[in-house]
C-alpha cells in the first residue's frame, strides 16, 4: 500500500519514502524509542492493536522514524460522531534529525487521515520543540481537552 505524501513545501532526497509498518521491523522501530527494556514489546503491543497505526520513514540505510497513529470514532457537538486521528508518537533517529524526516512523516501521517475521511488530526504536546513543530505545520491549540491525573 502506498500513502500520498503532501510535501507542504519541503524539500527532501526522493530515497526517503513512507510506508506502513509491519512486524519485520519490530527490531528496527524499538532501537528508536528510549526505554529499551520494553521497547520491543511496546512496538509489537503498537502493531497488533486495533485502531494503532504505524509508519515508517525509510531510506537506504534502513528506518529513519516512525510515526505512531491512534484512530479513535468521537461525538460530535451537535449529535453525530466523526472520526479522529491522534499522532500519539513521532520519533526520528537521532543521527538523522535536522533532516526534515519529521515533517515528512507527519505529512503522511495527515494524508492517511484524509484518506480514511478523518475530521481532524490531533497531537498532544507540552511546551517546547514539539509544540513549536506541530504548530509550524499548521496545528492550532484546542481548548476542548480537559485532562485528570489517575
Amino acid at each position: 500500500m502506498s500513502i500520498i505524501e503532501a510535501e507542504h513545501g519541503t524539500a527532501l532526497p526522493p530515497s526517503i519514502r513512507v510506508r506502513l509498518a509491519g512486524p519485520r521491523d519490530c527490531e528496527a522501530l524499538a532501537a528508536l524509542l528510549d526505554d529499551a527494556a520494553h521497547a520491543r514489546e511496546q512496538v509489537l503491543t503498537w502493531l497488533e492493536t486495533p485502531g494503532t497505526t504505524l509508519l515508517v520513514a525509510q531510506s537506504e540505510i534502513g528506518v529513519l522514524g516512525v510515526a505512531v497513529l491512534l484512530t479513535r470514532i468521537m461525538p460530535k457537538a451537535g449529535g453525530g460522531m466523526h472520526k479522529v486521528v491522534e499522532v500519539d508518537n513521532l520519533v526520528v533517529h537521532p543521527d538523522q534529525r535536522g533532516q526534515r524526516i519529521g515533517r515528512r512523516l507527519l505529512a503522511a501521517a495527515v494524508e492517511w487521515a484524509r484518506q480514511r475521511r478523518a475530521a481532524q488530526v490531533e497531537a498532544v504536546v507540552g511546551i517546547g520543540k514539539a509544540r513549536r513543530f506541530y504548530e509550524s505545520f499548521g496545528f492550532a491549540a484546542a481548548a476542548d481537552r480537559l485532562v485528570l491525573a489517575a
